[in-house]
Protein backbone atom coordinates (compact mmCIF):
# COMPACT_ATOMS: atom_id res chain seq x y z
CA UNK A 1 0.00 0.00 0.00
CA UNK A 2 3.10 2.35 1.01
CA UNK A 3 4.05 2.03 -2.72
CA UNK A 4 1.22 2.90 -4.22
CA UNK A 5 1.24 6.20 -2.29
CA UNK A 6 5.05 6.86 -3.40
CA UNK A 7 3.68 6.39 -6.98
CA UNK A 8 1.12 8.19 -6.58
CA UNK A 9 2.76 11.47 -5.44
CA UNK A 10 5.48 10.76 -8.08
CA UNK A 11 2.82 10.97 -10.48
CA UNK A 12 1.19 13.89 -9.15
CA UNK A 13 4.76 16.27 -8.85
CA UNK A 14 5.03 15.07 -12.67
CA UNK A 15 1.75 16.60 -13.54
CA UNK A 16 2.20 19.89 -12.40
CA UNK A 17 6.08 19.76 -13.38
CA UNK A 18 4.97 22.14 -16.16
CA UNK A 19 3.18 24.44 -13.91
CA UNK A 20 5.14 27.73 -13.10
CA UNK A 21 7.18 27.35 -9.68
CA UNK A 22 4.82 30.59 -7.63
CA UNK A 23 1.82 28.36 -7.65
CA UNK A 24 1.31 25.91 -4.50
CA UNK A 25 1.01 22.72 -5.02
CA UNK A 26 -1.31 20.81 -3.18
CA UNK A 27 -1.60 18.94 -0.17
CA UNK A 28 -1.95 15.12 -0.47
CA UNK A 29 -4.38 13.31 2.23
CA UNK A 30 -3.84 10.23 3.06
CA UNK A 31 -7.65 7.97 3.86
CA UNK A 32 -7.32 5.71 6.69
CA UNK A 33 -6.90 2.73 4.74
CA UNK A 34 -3.51 4.71 3.68
CA UNK A 35 -4.52 5.82 0.00
CA UNK A 36 -4.00 8.60 -1.55
CA UNK A 37 -7.11 10.65 -2.22
CA UNK A 38 -7.71 13.50 -4.27
CA UNK A 39 -6.56 17.12 -4.51
CA UNK A 40 -10.41 18.07 -3.38
CA UNK A 41 -10.18 16.17 -0.15
CA UNK A 42 -8.00 18.41 0.75
CA UNK A 43 -10.30 21.02 1.58
CA UNK A 44 -12.85 19.28 2.75
CA UNK A 45 -14.84 19.60 -0.63
CA UNK A 46 -14.13 15.41 -1.32
CA UNK A 47 -17.69 12.92 -0.80
CA UNK A 48 -15.23 10.35 0.74
CA UNK A 49 -15.95 11.24 4.57
CA UNK A 50 -12.08 12.25 4.85
CA UNK A 51 -11.16 14.48 7.48
CA UNK A 52 -9.42 18.20 7.22
CA UNK A 53 -5.58 17.80 6.20
CA UNK A 54 -2.57 19.74 6.62
CA UNK A 55 1.76 19.11 6.14
CA UNK A 56 3.49 20.01 8.90
CA UNK A 57 6.95 19.53 10.63
CA UNK A 58 8.31 17.54 13.69
CA UNK A 59 9.70 20.04 16.56
CA UNK A 60 10.86 20.30 19.75
CA UNK A 61 8.24 19.91 22.98
CA UNK A 62 10.59 22.85 24.26
CA UNK A 63 13.18 25.29 22.40
CA UNK A 64 15.01 28.10 23.67
CA UNK A 65 17.75 30.44 22.97
CA UNK A 66 19.02 31.60 26.28
CA UNK A 67 20.80 34.83 27.07
CA UNK A 68 21.38 36.82 30.27
CA UNK A 69 19.97 40.04 31.49
CA UNK A 70 23.27 41.24 32.70
CA UNK A 71 26.36 41.89 30.50
CA UNK A 72 30.39 40.68 32.02
CA UNK A 73 32.70 38.75 31.25
CA UNK A 74 32.27 34.54 31.03
CA UNK A 75 33.61 33.00 34.03
CA UNK A 76 32.77 29.02 32.78
CA UNK A 77 30.59 27.26 30.01
CA UNK A 78 30.71 23.72 31.44
CA UNK A 79 28.62 22.20 28.84
CA UNK A 80 28.93 21.86 25.01
CA UNK A 81 26.66 20.70 22.13
CA UNK A 82 25.00 17.43 22.01
CA UNK A 83 24.91 17.66 26.27
CA UNK A 84 22.17 16.29 28.05
CA UNK A 85 21.19 18.76 30.63
CA UNK A 86 18.66 18.68 33.49
CA UNK A 87 16.26 21.56 34.35
CA UNK A 88 18.02 24.18 37.01
CA UNK A 89 21.23 23.11 35.71
CA UNK A 90 23.90 25.81 35.20
CA UNK A 91 24.86 25.89 31.54
CA UNK A 92 27.02 29.15 31.74
CA UNK A 93 29.05 31.64 34.60
CA UNK A 94 30.05 35.33 34.28
CA UNK A 95 32.50 36.34 36.40
CA UNK A 96 30.68 37.45 39.73
CA UNK A 97 33.94 38.52 42.38
CA UNK A 98 32.22 41.97 42.15
CA UNK A 99 28.74 40.41 42.92
CA UNK A 100 30.14 38.36 46.22
CA UNK A 101 31.63 41.71 47.63
CA UNK A 102 28.84 42.99 47.33
CA UNK A 103 26.81 40.20 49.26
CA UNK A 104 29.17 39.96 51.95
CA UNK A 105 28.81 43.45 52.58
CA UNK A 106 24.92 44.13 52.23
CA UNK A 107 25.47 40.15 54.82
CA UNK A 108 27.87 42.42 57.26
CA UNK A 109 25.25 45.61 57.54
CA UNK A 110 22.37 43.86 58.07
CA UNK A 111 23.95 41.14 60.92
CA UNK A 112 24.89 44.37 62.85
CA UNK A 113 21.31 45.81 62.45
CA UNK A 114 20.04 42.80 63.92
CA UNK A 115 22.44 42.01 66.12
CA UNK A 116 21.47 41.66 70.10
CA UNK A 117 23.26 45.01 70.90
CA UNK A 118 20.75 46.36 68.43
CA UNK A 119 17.61 44.47 69.55
CA UNK A 120 18.55 45.62 73.21
CA UNK A 121 18.87 49.47 72.24
CA UNK A 122 15.74 49.29 70.20
CA UNK A 123 13.82 47.95 73.43
CA UNK A 124 15.25 51.27 75.46
CA UNK A 125 14.07 53.14 72.99
CA UNK A 126 10.60 51.38 73.39
CA UNK A 127 10.76 52.29 76.71
CA UNK A 128 11.81 55.80 76.51
CA UNK A 129 9.04 56.42 73.98
CA UNK A 130 6.26 55.17 76.25
CA UNK A 131 7.55 57.45 79.22
CA UNK A 132 7.37 60.39 76.84
CA UNK A 133 3.82 59.24 75.85
CA UNK A 134 3.13 59.09 79.72
CA UNK A 135 4.04 62.20 80.39
CA UNK A 136 2.31 63.98 77.19
CA UNK A 137 -0.78 62.40 78.54
CA UNK A 138 -0.47 64.07 82.16
CA UNK A 139 -0.25 67.35 80.26
CA UNK A 140 -2.88 67.04 78.24
CA UNK A 141 -5.26 65.82 81.14
CA UNK A 142 -4.17 68.61 83.30
CA UNK A 143 -5.41 70.86 80.68
CA UNK A 144 -8.46 69.43 80.50
CA UNK A 145 -8.78 69.65 84.23
CA UNK A 146 -7.57 73.08 84.52
CA UNK A 147 -4.14 74.88 84.36
CA UNK A 148 -3.92 73.97 87.87
CA UNK A 149 -4.99 71.56 90.22
CA UNK A 150 -5.76 72.50 93.88
CA UNK A 151 -2.85 71.51 95.40
CA UNK A 152 -1.14 74.05 92.86
CA UNK A 153 -3.01 77.00 93.58
CA UNK A 154 -2.59 76.50 97.32
CA UNK A 155 0.94 76.58 96.45
CA UNK A 156 0.61 79.62 94.27
CA UNK A 157 -1.64 81.62 96.95
CA UNK A 158 1.51 80.86 99.50
CA UNK A 159 3.77 82.29 97.46
CA UNK A 160 1.63 85.48 96.86
CA UNK A 161 0.83 86.13 100.62
CA UNK A 162 4.96 85.55 101.26
CA UNK A 163 5.59 88.13 98.49
CA UNK A 164 2.85 90.11 99.65
CA UNK A 165 4.41 90.54 103.13
CA UNK A 166 7.97 91.21 101.65
CA UNK A 167 6.82 93.99 99.80
CA UNK A 168 4.89 95.65 103.06
CA UNK A 169 8.03 95.61 104.94
CA UNK A 170 10.19 97.06 101.73
CA UNK A 171 7.53 99.97 101.84
CA UNK A 172 7.72 100.38 105.53
CA UNK A 173 11.39 100.57 105.09
CA UNK A 174 11.41 102.90 102.33
CA UNK A 175 9.14 105.32 104.02
CA UNK A 176 12.28 105.54 106.95
CA UNK A 177 14.44 106.98 104.69
CA UNK A 178 12.53 108.76 101.93
CA UNK A 179 14.20 112.14 103.93
CA UNK A 180 17.90 110.54 103.36
CA UNK A 181 19.86 112.44 100.33
CA UNK A 182 19.47 110.05 97.29
CA UNK A 183 23.53 109.33 97.61
CA UNK A 184 23.06 107.65 100.86
CA UNK A 185 23.66 104.06 101.09
CA UNK A 186 20.27 103.66 103.45
CA UNK A 187 18.21 104.77 101.10
CA UNK A 188 19.60 103.40 97.68
CA UNK A 189 19.29 99.74 99.71
CA UNK A 190 15.71 100.33 100.32
CA UNK A 191 15.30 101.77 97.13
CA UNK A 192 16.46 98.50 95.96
CA UNK A 193 14.70 95.99 97.95
CA UNK A 194 11.10 97.77 97.44
CA UNK A 195 11.80 97.48 93.55
CA UNK A 196 12.87 93.66 94.13
CA UNK A 197 9.93 92.95 96.27
CA UNK A 198 7.43 94.75 94.07
CA UNK A 199 8.86 92.48 90.74
CA UNK A 200 8.37 89.32 92.86
CA UNK A 201 4.92 90.34 93.94
CA UNK A 202 3.90 91.07 90.60
CA UNK A 203 5.29 87.77 89.91
CA UNK A 204 3.39 85.56 91.94
CA UNK A 205 0.17 87.64 91.59
CA UNK A 206 0.40 86.63 87.92
CA UNK A 207 1.32 83.12 88.91
CA UNK A 208 -1.76 83.06 90.81
CA UNK A 209 -3.91 84.79 87.99
CA UNK A 210 -2.70 82.21 85.14
CA UNK A 211 -3.28 78.86 87.42
CA UNK A 212 -6.50 80.31 88.54
CA UNK A 213 -8.02 80.95 84.64
CA UNK A 214 -8.79 78.72 81.88
CA UNK A 215 -6.22 77.01 79.20
CA UNK A 216 -6.00 78.73 75.98
CA UNK A 217 -6.56 76.77 72.44
CA UNK A 218 -2.96 77.67 72.00
CA UNK A 219 -2.60 75.72 74.82
CA UNK A 220 -4.68 72.60 74.09
CA UNK A 221 -3.52 72.39 70.54
CA UNK A 222 0.00 72.45 71.93
CA UNK A 223 -0.59 69.81 74.06
CA UNK A 224 -2.59 67.46 71.84
CA UNK A 225 0.09 68.18 69.34
CA UNK A 226 3.15 66.50 71.59
CA UNK A 227 0.74 63.67 72.33
CA UNK A 228 0.23 62.79 68.95
CA UNK A 229 3.58 63.24 67.90
CA UNK A 230 5.08 60.87 71.23
CA UNK A 231 2.28 58.30 70.21
CA UNK A 232 3.65 58.21 66.69
CA UNK A 233 7.05 57.76 67.94
CA UNK A 234 6.46 54.98 70.28
CA UNK A 235 4.27 53.16 67.80
CA UNK A 236 7.24 53.70 64.93
CA UNK A 237 9.78 52.45 68.20
CA UNK A 238 7.73 49.14 68.47
CA UNK A 239 7.37 48.36 64.89
CA UNK A 240 11.08 48.41 64.63
CA UNK A 241 11.53 46.22 67.71
CA UNK A 242 9.14 44.02 66.63
CA UNK A 243 10.66 43.86 62.73
CA UNK A 244 14.57 43.06 64.63
CA UNK A 245 12.88 40.16 66.52
CA UNK A 246 11.13 38.80 63.17
CA UNK A 247 7.66 39.39 64.33
CA UNK A 248 4.73 40.28 61.73
CA UNK A 249 4.43 44.09 61.23
CA UNK A 250 1.55 45.66 58.98
CA UNK A 251 2.59 46.56 55.75
CA UNK A 252 2.11 50.44 56.19
CA UNK A 253 4.64 50.59 59.17
CA UNK A 254 6.70 53.38 59.38
CA UNK A 255 9.66 54.63 61.00
CA UNK A 256 13.28 56.17 60.01
CA UNK A 257 15.02 52.70 61.63
CA UNK A 258 12.28 50.79 60.15
CA UNK A 259 13.49 52.14 56.89
CA UNK A 260 17.05 51.77 57.18
CA UNK A 261 16.59 47.96 58.15
CA UNK A 262 14.33 47.59 55.12
CA UNK A 263 16.71 49.29 52.77
CA UNK A 264 19.29 46.85 54.36
CA UNK A 265 17.45 43.93 53.11
CA UNK A 266 16.51 45.08 50.09
CA UNK A 267 20.12 46.11 49.01
CA UNK A 268 21.40 42.08 50.31
CA UNK A 269 18.22 40.58 47.87
CA UNK A 270 19.08 43.25 44.85
CA UNK A 271 22.72 41.85 45.38
CA UNK A 272 21.90 37.91 45.41
CA UNK A 273 20.26 38.52 42.50
CA UNK A 274 22.28 40.01 40.91
CA UNK A 275 24.47 36.61 41.54
CA UNK A 276 21.49 35.03 39.83
CA UNK A 277 21.01 37.31 37.07
CA UNK A 278 25.04 36.02 36.27
CA UNK A 279 23.95 32.15 35.75
CA UNK A 280 22.42 30.74 33.35
CA UNK A 281 20.51 28.24 34.14
CA UNK A 282 18.27 25.43 32.03
CA UNK A 283 14.96 26.36 32.12
CA UNK A 284 13.51 22.79 31.31
CA UNK A 285 15.96 19.33 30.63
CA UNK A 286 16.59 18.75 27.29
CA UNK A 287 19.92 18.84 24.62
CA UNK A 288 22.40 21.87 23.88
CA UNK A 289 21.96 22.10 20.45
CA UNK A 290 24.26 24.99 20.17
CA UNK A 291 26.50 27.07 22.18
CA UNK A 292 27.55 30.41 21.08
CA UNK A 293 30.11 31.63 23.93
CA UNK A 294 33.28 30.83 25.08
CA UNK A 295 35.10 31.68 28.29
CA UNK A 296 36.70 35.09 29.01
CA UNK A 297 34.48 36.43 26.57
CA UNK A 298 32.39 40.22 27.14
CA UNK A 299 29.16 39.13 26.79
CA UNK A 300 26.48 42.16 26.34
CA UNK A 301 22.56 41.83 28.01
CA UNK A 302 20.44 39.89 25.77
CA UNK A 303 23.08 38.29 23.78
CA UNK A 304 21.74 34.79 22.58
CA UNK A 305 24.47 32.62 24.23
CA UNK A 306 22.80 28.59 24.29
CA UNK A 307 20.46 27.03 22.33
CA UNK A 308 18.83 24.28 24.15
CA UNK A 309 15.98 21.45 23.22
CA UNK A 310 13.89 19.12 24.30
CA UNK A 311 14.42 16.39 21.92
CA UNK A 312 13.68 13.41 23.74
CA UNK A 313 10.21 14.87 23.43
CA UNK A 314 8.76 15.61 20.01
CA UNK A 315 5.39 16.95 18.54
CA UNK A 316 4.08 18.30 15.33
CA UNK A 317 3.22 21.42 14.29
CA UNK A 318 0.93 22.19 10.68
CA UNK A 319 2.63 24.69 8.55
CA UNK A 320 -0.38 25.24 6.31
CA UNK A 321 -3.69 24.11 7.86
CA UNK A 322 -5.84 26.93 6.60
CA UNK A 323 -8.53 29.22 7.47
CA UNK A 324 -11.15 27.46 6.09
CA UNK A 325 -10.06 24.11 7.59
CA UNK A 326 -9.49 25.39 10.95
CA UNK A 327 -12.81 25.68 12.38
CA UNK A 328 -13.11 21.97 11.71
CA UNK A 329 -10.45 21.08 14.11
CA UNK A 330 -10.42 21.26 17.98
CA UNK A 331 -8.31 20.71 21.23
CA UNK A 332 -8.55 16.75 22.10
CA UNK A 333 -8.89 16.24 18.39
CA UNK A 334 -7.45 12.69 17.60
CA UNK A 335 -5.22 12.50 14.18
CA UNK A 336 -2.51 10.10 12.27
CA UNK A 337 0.55 11.68 11.28
CA UNK A 338 2.27 10.44 8.11
CA UNK A 339 6.01 10.46 8.72
CA UNK A 340 7.80 11.18 4.93
CA UNK A 341 11.46 9.79 5.75
CA UNK A 342 9.91 6.82 7.92
CA UNK A 343 7.28 6.20 5.38
CA UNK A 344 5.33 5.06 8.95
CA UNK A 345 1.94 6.50 10.97
CA UNK A 346 2.06 7.48 14.12
CA UNK A 347 -0.86 8.94 15.99
CA UNK A 348 -2.15 11.60 18.26
CA UNK A 349 -3.96 14.48 19.11
CA UNK A 350 -4.42 18.30 19.11
CA UNK A 351 -2.81 20.01 22.30
CA UNK A 352 -3.35 23.38 21.03
CA UNK A 353 -4.41 25.81 18.19
CA UNK A 354 -2.79 28.83 17.64
CA UNK A 355 -5.20 32.02 18.20
CA UNK A 356 -2.54 34.21 16.05
CA UNK A 357 -3.34 33.60 12.16
CA UNK A 358 0.29 33.71 9.81
CA UNK A 359 0.19 34.11 6.13
CA UNK A 360 1.57 31.59 3.38
CA UNK A 361 1.90 32.18 -0.20
CA UNK A 362 -0.83 34.61 0.27
CA UNK A 363 -2.79 32.21 2.31
CA UNK A 364 -4.46 32.83 5.87
CA UNK A 365 -2.90 29.50 7.85
CA UNK A 366 -3.29 28.86 11.60
CA UNK A 367 -0.23 27.00 13.21
CA UNK A 368 -1.77 23.63 15.24
CA UNK A 369 0.31 21.95 17.74
CA UNK A 370 0.23 17.77 17.99
CA UNK A 371 0.81 15.36 20.78
CA UNK A 372 2.72 12.12 19.30
CA UNK A 373 1.04 8.97 21.29
CA UNK A 374 4.14 6.72 20.32
CA UNK A 375 6.90 8.45 18.53
CA UNK A 376 9.15 5.47 16.80
CA UNK A 377 12.98 6.17 17.81
CA UNK A 378 13.90 7.09 14.74
CA UNK A 379 11.72 9.93 14.60
CA UNK A 380 13.73 13.77 14.42
CA UNK A 381 13.13 17.14 14.55
CA UNK A 382 12.68 18.75 11.62
CA UNK A 383 10.90 16.15 9.88
CA UNK A 384 8.54 16.59 7.81
CA UNK A 385 4.96 15.10 7.77
CA UNK A 386 1.27 14.93 6.43
CA UNK A 387 -1.76 14.97 8.70
CA UNK A 388 -4.91 13.43 8.93
CA UNK A 389 -7.40 15.25 11.14
CA UNK A 390 -9.84 12.57 11.81
CA UNK A 391 -13.47 13.30 12.37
Amino acid sequence: MRVLIILFLAVILSACSAVSSSEAFPTVMLDSGGNASTPEAVTGGGDNGSGVTASGIVVPASNARLALTLGGNVKSVPVEEGDKVQAGQILLELDDAAIQLEIAAAERTLREMTSQASIAAAEQAVAAAEKAVEDAQKKVNTLNRGRADQKDLDYYESQLTLAEQTLDRAKSAWQNVTELSTADPKRAAAETNLYNAQKAYNAALANLNWARGKPSDNDFATAEANLAAAQAAYQEAQWYLATLKGESVPEDATGKQLAMLQQAKDNLTAALNRLANSRLLAPFSGTVVSTNVVPGEYILPGQALIELSDIANLQVETTDLSERDVPAVTIGQTVTVFVDALSQEISGRVIRISPQAETLGGDVVYRTTIALDNPPAELRAGMSVDVLFGE
